[in-house]
């Protein structure tokens, strides 16, 4: 798929809305997981992606802080972040998926869950009631490099602000979105180390098949109140 060569500035950026899900989960199968360590670690199939995250999508997309960029000339799809809103009462998301029939499915999600409840932001924040967990952000390929993946952290932490949100988190487990949030200021608080992660004893991860990421992040940034201004294009 040609895309034109503009930088981040250039796009629409919207909120991602229900009846885009569809779009989402394609744009993921091309563009996502097969660059994802964690479904390269895992050796997961298109079928083994398709099991779980088309319902999640329609979850994320209810959120009201997942973000689309297009192009404004062509409408093509040029970036996404999928991202919720945890709070005290609904701090988790992952755990939905450790029931799937499907190996490696539940495989996956056993490491975001362990990422997930890492740190409990609640317990260490005491004055923090709602949190925006950005759960995947990616852009193609020949998209890297132009701002996109930064422009729709900040455009989500927007719409975060605007609901309340006082603190952003992602698990992230690629080695370009852990540079993407340092460089915007997320600090790291724990790290997973891939070549030594273990279910019931037994090594999960290829870890040459990881695309030179060893390790997951869990990573935190404080929301200031200048965030709250909504940058966002219907």
């Amino acid at each position: 798929m040609e895309y034109n060569m503009v930088d981040s500035d250039a796009l629409k950026y919207s909120i991602l809305k229900k009846e885009e899900s569809q779009e989402v989960v394609d744009f993921l199968a091309q563009h996502f997981y097969p660059r994802e360590p964690l479904s390269t670690g895992l050796h997961m199939t298109y079928q083994d992606n398709r099991e779980w995250i088309p319902n999640s999508v329609l979850e994320w997309a209810q959120s009201g802080v997942s973000v689309i960029a297009r192009e404004p000339d062509t409408g093509k799809m040029a970036g996404i972040l999928l991202g919720t809103i945890l709070t005290r009462e609904q701090s988790k998301t992952y755990q939905h998926a450790l029931n799937s029939p499907k190996t490696k499915v539940k495989t996956l999600h056993t490491v975001l869950s362990v990422l997930e409840t890492a740190v409990d932001f609640f317990k260490c924040y005491q004055n923090v009631d709602r949190i925006l967990e950005l759960a995947m952000i990616t852009v193609p390929e020949k998209m890297s490099g132009r701002g996109v993946g930064r422009r729709l952290v900040q455009e989500s932490e927007h719409l975060a602000c605007q609901q309340g949100c006082q603190l952003a988190t992602s698990q992230a487990t690629a080695v370009p979105s852990q540079k993407l949030l340092q460089r915007l200021g997320y600090e790291s608080l724990y790290t997973l180390d891939y070549t030594t992660f273990e279910i019931a004893g037994e090594r999960v991860f290829d870890v040459d098949k990881m695309l030179g990421t060893t390790s997951a992040k869990v990573m935190v940034h404080e929301l200031k109140p200048e965030d709250k201004q909504l940058h966002s294009k219907e």
